[in-house]
């Protein structure tokens, strides 16, 4: 695809550069003072030609001034005109030095009408003209336009462009293209597989481009943004990227049209299911692109209405759109695209069973990949070929390339610091790893499969497990500025109902949020980690003990799997349906245990699919889950067997995110047990917290009902939480007068993070919480607010993670703790897993909206059980069974199921 910097053209794949930087970089807001002083010039060209003539006159040095304006805000139909006239007038009075300019400059204006090798080869011979290569600012304009052309043919050629550009500039004292020029330097270190290398680079780019007031840079940026949070389907949040990439350009009155924001917007909208508005968003750009001869985005058009064909269920469509993508592609030698329709196109022939037609296409793709050599679509071409080799039974073959896939995908990772970025990576590469798991369990090869699983499973968590040193925890003095003016923002926005305010809050705390990533990542260690290893079949099973059995699931379709592991050996089951049919089933139960429904049948069907068919499964006491997809929302505590028990009554039920994990945990030997027993934080004072928003109901039955509901950050007011104190109290009455209680007003934010916290065994929260799975970063527990600390009581993801605990046990008494954004084979990145990063070696979270009464008498008892000499796991178990023996059986999961333990849950913690 095009990336010369008229069209600003980016290919599909090569956004997702744009993902790695998202814990790194940032953008400024399009700010609302910024008037829209003048609507964008028509498209076409009777317009431009217009427009040029009259603007300029015949004075080739103001045209081509002009032109260059218009190159620099990515407006090529504009800048074309006037550089062709310049020429033509530069030559007629000899002056060779500047045709050379003006016709350099009029074909990066055009070069999505030809061909990027033939360009490229003119450029070259140019490059050897005795006076481009004395004169040192004409070889950098060839420099530039050579870059952005070479990015398509071969980016290590484009990496010579950009470092003797860079050096030129530098030289010259061009400070924004020697900028321009970090940042496609940023994005060859992405090509080459180096993602960390790639965000400090193109963060750091970023940053002078916006401080700079370099309007096209600026809409390029917020493009590339808009696409990486796009790629790892965090869709409204990229939408709102777009829409501000379309306003800024829209404010501009000499930029060009946004056509890579036009085309994020249509995929955001699709993913949101408004797939009418994505296709006539991408029809009135295909008919724009073509009347601008934009033959780069024409390609790249066709290839999205080709892939929301095929989402919406036409598969005929798509397959027609898609190849008439690859064959324009492919005449016009726009390799990464011509690869990208190939491979979209081997995909849907193979999903139809034409493995003869699929394999051409996967060939082709191939080819044209080679031809760019990219180092990050390696393990797409790898994927694909493979499982098209283990459909021809070449299974041996297949397997080698599955391998060699991820070996590169573990090259990648190891650069990516940032925890919940690498989650979101891993997840999104997840797919090679569960064909490859499938492949093996096919050949017999169980110790092969096992470890395949384990090298994708938890690794943000098995990583900080491995190395705690590799995240930077130490804030500098810029990074608390930046993270007291983000708990400002926050706190306004709690206060605030009015929507056009909430909406500038909103936007005011993305920029802050990516100011701050990029603060952090500026501290961090530049050196990459070493690959990471599973933990072996063998060891896994010297693990468990005689009474315990592992049951790791695998959710695929057509067939999902169970691998059941014991001290005694293991086995993989296939299970009687598919990843489908299981999250629809989950997804009733769900749906009917928030309606404080009993939700009977649905949980019967799923013991017969998760735990009946699994041979073993009744006998031993312990069970140890390792859930995948919507797994990760279910108890299987509430599960009823074909006797009609709760799976509760004959087992206790621990969850880990890998076995690897729990391999970890087990073996972890490295700090001596915390010496305090306790810090606990309850009854905190909610009240007027959310300013003039609504507030939840108040307890309306005996029980007492007070919902820890979702609080969003937009005016929704927090009733406070009276039965904590109690809960808080007689928790902190077990554990003696070591115990540290935070209650009422004390209970602030700065007040937990002043404390000790390495030094407690146990932390209890007991407060509001919400998950958000489309910024799970800002997922947080709600303590009270300290304005003159900088602290806005949000408690959240991006800060726990930073926090050094060694604690035995955290639980979070709070709605939906243990609920967060599903991230493939990598399992859930939410709360639980923040804090499990942070050191605490198990969690009790909650998976739905909690009743607050039923909640602070299972706590207390729960404790009551740690106290007694009860593992975390078994005590849970316990005072669940308490609950049911008091209200029966009847009692809706809602009230008793919501919690489950995470981490290692199996060993005793010391209360007192």
């Amino acid at each position: 695809m095009c990336l010369l910097c008229t069209t600003r053209l980016v290919s599909p794949r090569l956004r997702l550069l744009a993902f790695f930087a998202l814990g790194t970089l940032l953008f400024f807001a399009y700010r609302s003072h910024f008037r829209l002083w003048r609507a964008r010039v028509d498209d076409s060209s009777s317009s431009i030609n217009g427009g040029s003539s009259t603007e300029t006159g015949n004075d080739p040095r103001a045209l081509i001034a002009k032109a260059d304006h218009f190159y620099w805000l990515n407006n090529g139909p504009r800048a074309a005109p006037l550089y062709a006239k310049a020429e033509q007038l530069f030559s007629a009075r000899g002056d060779t030095r500047n045709v050379i300019h003006a016709k350099v400059g009029h074909l990066r204006s055009e070069a999505e009408t030809m061909s990027f090798v033939e360009l490229s080869r003119f450029l070259e011979d140019e490059l050897h003209n005795p006076m481009v290569e004395h004169d040192r600012s004409l070889r950098l304009s060839c420099l530039v336009a050579k870059g952005y052309t070479d990015i398509e043919i071969d980016y290590r050629e484009a990496k010579r462009d950009w470092l003797e550009a860079q050096d030129i500039a530098k030289e010259l004292g061009e400070s924004g293209w020697a900028n321009r020029a970090s940042g496609e330097l940023g994005l060859i270190a992405f090509l080459e597989g180096n993602p960390g290398r790639a965000a400090r680079l193109l963060g750091g780019a970023l940053l002078k481009t916006m401080t700079s007031g370099d309007t096209g840079g600026q809409i390029r940026f917020l493009e590339l943004i808009g696409n990486g949070f796009e790629e790892v389907n965090r869709h409204a949040e990229a939408l709102r990227f777009f829409e501000r990439a379309i306003k800024l350009a829209d404010g501009e009155q000499d930029a060009g049209l946004p056509f890579m924001a036009y085309e994020g917007k249509a995929q955001a909208l699709a993913a949101l299911g408004k797939q009418e508005q994505a296709k006539s968003l991408l029809q009135d750009a295909l008919a724009k692109a073509r009347g601008q001869q934009k033959k780069g985005h024409e390609a790249q058009l066709l290839i999205l209405l080709g892939r929301l064909a095929s989402r919406t269920g036409d598969t005929k469509g798509a397959i027609a759109y898609l190849e008439e993508a690859g064959q324009f592609a492919s005449r016009v030698q726009f390799f990464r695209m011509e690869a990208d329709a190939m491979f979209e196109l081997a995909r849907l022939y193979r999903d139809a069973g034409d493995l003869g037609t699929a394999e051409a296409r996967a060939t082709e793709g191939l080819v044209a990949s080679q031809r760019v050599g990219d180092r990050y679509y390696v393990p797409r071409n790898l994927t694909m070929l493979a499982d098209l080799k283990a459909r021809r039974s070449k299974l041996r073959e297949a397997s080698a390339l599955y391998g060699q896939a991820e070996d590169v995908i573990e090259g990648m990772l190891i650069s990516v610091n940032e925890p919940y970025w690498n989650s979101s990576v891993a997840g999104s590469m997840s797919d090679t790893y569960l064909h490859h798991f499938e492949l093996l369990n096919q050949s017999g090869d169980l110790a092969g499969a096992f470890e395949v699983l384990e090298r994708i499973r938890g690794r943000t968590l098995v990583s900080a497990l491995e190395d705690r040193k590799a995240m930077n925890v130490q804030e500098s003095e810029q990074t608390a500025a930046l993270e007291s003016e983000v708990a400002t923002v926050q706190l306004r926005l709690m206060q605030t109902s009015g929507s056009s305010e909430r909406q500038r809050l909103l936007d005011q705390l993305v920029e802050l949020e990516r100011w701050l990533g990029l603060s952090w990542e500026e501290g961090s260690p530049a050196e990459e980690r070493l690959p990471l290893q599973p933990a072996p079949l063998r060891r896994i099973e010297e693990d468990l003990d005689s009474g315990e059995l592992l049951l790791e699931y695998v959710l695929d379709d057509p067939t999902a799997f169970c691998i059941s592991v014991s001290r005694s050996g293991a086995r993989i089951l296939a299970l009687p349906a598919g990843r489908k049919q299981i999250e629809s089933i989950i997804q009733q139960y769900l749906a009917e245990v928030r309606a404080k429904k009993g939700a009977e049948a649905p949980s019967r069907r799923l013991f017969k699919l998760l735990v009946e068919p699994i041979a073993g499964a009744k006998a031993p006491t312990n069970l140890v889950i390792v859930p995948d997809g919507a797994l990760n929302l279910l108890p299987f505590e509430s599960l009823r067997d074909d006797q009609d028990r709760f799976l509760l009554k004959t087992h206790t039920i621990s969850y880990i995110p890998s076995a690897t994990i729990l391999d970890a945990l087990r073996r972890i030997h490295e700090l001596p047990s915390a010496p305090r027993p306790l810090l606990a934080v309850g009854d905190v004072a909610y009240e007027n917290q959310g300013g003039a928003g609504r507030k939840l109901p108040p307890a309306s039955t005996v029980r007492g009902r007070i919902e820890r509901s979702l609080a969003e950050l937009s005016g929704v007011g927090l009733h406070d939480l009276p039965q904590t104190r109690e809960e808080v109290e007689e928790i902190g009455n077990l554990a003696g007068p070591d115990a540290v209680l935070l209650l009422g007003k004390e209970a602030t934010e700065s007040a937990f993070k002043r404390q000790p916290l390495d030094q407690f065994r146990i932390l209890h929260l007991a407060v509001h919480g919400f998950a958000d799975t489309q910024y799970p970063e800002r997922s947080a527990l709600v303590l009270a607010p300290d304005p003159k600390a900088g602290e806005d009581g949000l408690l959240q993801v991006r800060e726990i993670i930073r926090l050094r605990l060694n604690a035995e046990l955290t639980t979070l008494s709070a709605c939906d703790s243990g609920v967060g954004k599903l991230q493939g084979q990598e399992g859930v990145s939410n709360l639980v897993e923040a804090f499990l990063v942070a050191g605490s070696k198990s969690v009790v979270a909650s998976l739905w909206s909690v009743d607050d009464v039923s909640t602070s008498a299972l706590m207390e008892d729960f404790y009551g059980q740690l106290a007694r000499g009860e593992s975390s796991a078994s005590a849970l178990r316990k005072a669940k069974l308490d609950l049911l023996a008091k209200f029966g059986d009847q009692l809706s999961p809602y009230y008793w199921a919501a919690f489950i333990g995470v981490g290692e849950t199996f060993s005793p913690v010391q209360v007192r």
